[in-house]
């Protein structure tokens, strides 16, 4: 009985049961028209050490973002890459520690085939 038990706790541990709580802060719908848009959190949702993008919809070309801080100050990653539908980015260490996200520049384009007019980006925030 022992033995099914760990078994059982092993098998939970690496499906990701007790995997990093990532918390949703925040979703835009882009449009291809614009190249930029804006994800805006609120500052009730808390600090948060690591951020991701997750892409649904159609794919996307997600040249870089920028996330603004409750203080107003700015962290760029450039990422220059595409996202497939359902594709996530991987974590984003934010500097100086846990930081409120006040909101997420996201610089991109639409990717290339496929007659999508627009596309979801969800921001998620993981707290360590």
């Amino acid at each position: 009985m022992k033995k099914l038990l760990a078994v059982a706790l092993m098998t939970m541990v690496s499906c990701g049961a007790f995997a990093d709580s990532w918390k949703k802060l925040g979703e835009r719908k882009v449009s291809f028209g614009n190249e930029t848009d804006v994800i805006h959190v609120s500052g009730l949702k808390g600090k948060y050490n690591k951020i991701s993008l997750r892409v649904t919809d159609a794919p996307v070309r997600l040249n870089k973002i920028t996330v603004v801080f409750g203080n107003g100050k700015k962290q760029q990653f450039f990422i220059n890459k595409r996202l497939e539908k359902g594709q996530k980015t991987r974590a984003f260490a934010l500097l100086n520690g846990p930081r409120i996200v006040n909101k997420v520049e996201l610089d991109y384009k639409k990717a290339a085939g496929g007659g999508f007019k627009s596309a979801e980006v969800k921001l998620y925030g993981l707290k360590d």
